[in-house]
């Protein structure tokens, strides 16, 4: 279908060009066709060999000489797949991945249990299917063995992993960051936070009463500067004014910053304006006389089709046209104006901000002359009761620093342990769905049975040699045959091994309600390790399946099986609708 990986193609993919078989013909090859019947509806499929493009045509009905000029719709590759399920009715489901994103059971993925590949699949089932799980998972959904009431919960336990992986990593950089501010629990950072406040409290305390002793100095006689207040009361004014200005400042460069988009926004809006002008200007003026993609002469009979309101090159009803302009589109020369204003604007808020630093560097020149007399005069004049008052108030300010930190701590400690409870509470929930997962994996019994009873009627068809029984585990859904794994049965038999449960899950297509297409396509079953005398008992079977019908016509048969073998018996050459045959070499090899 795609060549995008290895788990979308049919077959396996080639590691050199020049090995693959169809490379020859695809140079030659222009457009590939594809006639399928899906639920006894056929479409085709149109596809370009030599033009590389990311969709392929899909019409409904047989191929004709002349489909492709037909009405047809437009799919991607990557749809092709949602198409083809529900063209067949097949649920679009997904399994949950490991890190709990999910995995669609894709039609490319799927077709893996129908379409054999001699080199891909004939060593173990399905094989590149990774991990080793999704195996049981595309077997037991084909065949329907699987309940399909666990796919709702596969979805809602993935979404609850990844919820529980986000609480979890948001857990840990919390508990971390608490961790490196040595708070590691709820317990201690509430008790840094009361130490913290008692601290506090206590050099408040401490300054209250400093500044009383100040007060009863100052009653007795004590003398203070009246200067020292005088300098602090213009030094504090001359900062309130900073601070004002530094605020009109932000204002102004913000409405700067605001003229400057609007700016921007016009000039873009002038120049789409410009263009859209132009462009209708230009496309207004162009006369086709030719179609500008085949260069074939446009004909009268196409040029009055603009008459009756239809294109002359498409024939499609004309609802608007490339010339035609926006009903609402501004004018250039509004745009002009409105762009003049916006500017002289701008000039203004510009001038403004230049004379608002000059202020503002006035300011702080002034901050600095006040502050170097308040040191003169501080060194020469203030007691020491003064500086140790100083002193206390550098104490409370760094007080109140550690507990504006510890209750930081605090609230990020609170809000570990509310997501602890949150991880808690959906680590249940996730546990409580893998439970009900669990037994909702739990393989049909029934269907099981039935699998199994096909698998056992498929190995004595066969003449499975040495064979005395078989089973199918109810997990992995593989076979064990004489007690052992499939794969464990020898090189010589492991093939045949494998072809006897596609054919059982053929069979049990044919004969319950499931998902595995009553088609098989088996490719070079001889190649390898199935002998001639197993190869004929594999024919055999294969043209048993249409034994006790009422018809024998192939046409009328309700399955398909494409085979690739260069081995026929007269059993099964009744059966056949299709042969392509090349007796002296291989159809696709040169001699």
């Amino acid at each position: 279908m795609s060549n995008r990986s290895e788990d979308e193609n049919l077959g396996k993919r080639q590691k050199s060009k020049a090995k693959f078989h169809f490379a020859s013909l695809m140079e030659q090859l222009e457009t590939l066709w594809l006639e399928v019947e899906l639920n006894d509806k056929i479409f085709t499929i149109e596809r370009s060999m030599q033009v590389i493009t990311g969709a392929m045509k899909v019409r409904e009905g047989m191929y004709f000489s002349g489909t492709d000029a037909a009405l047809s719709e437009l799919i991607s590759v990557e749809d092709i797949s949602l198409f083809f399920l529900q063209a067949l009715n097949i649920p679009i489901v997904s399994v949950k991945k490991a890190d709990g994103d999910p995995d669609p059971l894709s039609f490319p993925l799927l077709m893996r249990g129908f379409i054999l590949h001699q080199e891909d699949s004939y060593g173990a089932i399905l094989d590149k299917v990774q991990p080793e799980q999704r195996k049981a998972d595309i077997i037991g959904f084909l065949s329907r063995i699987t309940p399909e009431g666990r796919y709702g919960l596969e979805d809602k336990l993935g979404e609850a992993q990844r919820n529980t992986q986000e609480l979890q990593e948001y857990f840990g950089n919390v508990a971390d960051f608490l961790k490196e501010n040595d708070v590691p629990t709820l317990i201690e950072a509430e008790a840094r936070m009361r130490n913290a406040e008692e601290s506090l409290n206590t050099a408040q305390r401490q300054q209250k009463q400093l500044q009383r002793n100040i007060g009863n100095a100052a009653q007795t006689g004590v003398q203070q500067p009246g200067r020292l207040d005088v300098l602090r009361e213009s030094l504090l004014a001359t900062k309130e004014r900073i601070a004002q200005s530094q605020h009109n400042l932000t204002g102004l460069r913000s409405e700067e910053e605001r003229l400057q988009d609007i700016l921007a926004s016009l000039e873009s809006d002038r120049k789409k304006a410009q263009r859209l002008q132009t462009s209708s200007t230009i496309l207004s003026s162009v006369e086709f006389s030719a179609c500008p993609r085949c260069l074939l002469e446009i004909s009268e009979e196409m040029h009055q089709r603009e008459q009756y309101a239809r294109c002359s090159l498409c024939n499609r009803p004309l609802r608007t046209t490339s010339d035609s302009l926006p009903r609402r589109i501004p004018r250039v020369d509004d745009i002009d104006s409105q762009i003049t204003e916006a500017q002289q604007v701008l000039d203004d808020v510009r001038s403004e901000l230049q004379d608002a630093h000059q202020v503002l560097e006035q300011l702080r020149q002034d901050e600095q002359i006040a502050a170097q007399q308040l040191d003169q005069e501080l060194e020469a004049f203030v007691a020491p009761a003064v500086d140790r008052l100083l002193a206390q108030a550098h104490a409370i300010s760094q007080r109140e620093a550690d507990l504006a930190q510890a209750r930081y701590l605090y609230k990020q400690a609170l809000a570990l342990d509310e997501v602890r409870e949150r991880l808690q509470m959906a680590q249940r929930q996730q546990a409580q769905l893998e439970d009900e997962l669990r037994e909702q994996k739990k393989a049909n019994r029934e269907r099981l049975s039935l699998l199994d009873q096909y698998y056992d009627r498929v190995l004595r068809a066969v003449e499975f040699p040495d064979y005395q029984s078989s089973s199918i585990n109810s997990k992995s859904l593989m076979p064990d045959i004489n007690g052992s794994m499939y794969i464990h049965t020898g090189t010589a038999f492991k093939g045949l091994a494998t072809l006897a449960y596609h054919l059982a899950l053929f069979d049990l297509s044919r004969q319950e309600d499931t998902f595995f297409p009553r088609m098989l396509v088996i490719d070079s079953p001889g190649v390898g390790d199935l002998n001639d005398t197993s190869h004929d008992q594999l024919l055999r079977y294969i043209a048993s399946l249409q034994h006790g019908k009422e018809s024998t016509d192939a046409s009328d048969m309700d399955w398909q099986i494409i085979l690739t073998t260069r081995r026929m018996i007269d059993e099964l050459r009744p059966y056949v609708r299709e042969e392509l045959s090349a007796p002296d070499q291989m159809l696709l090899r040169s001699r």
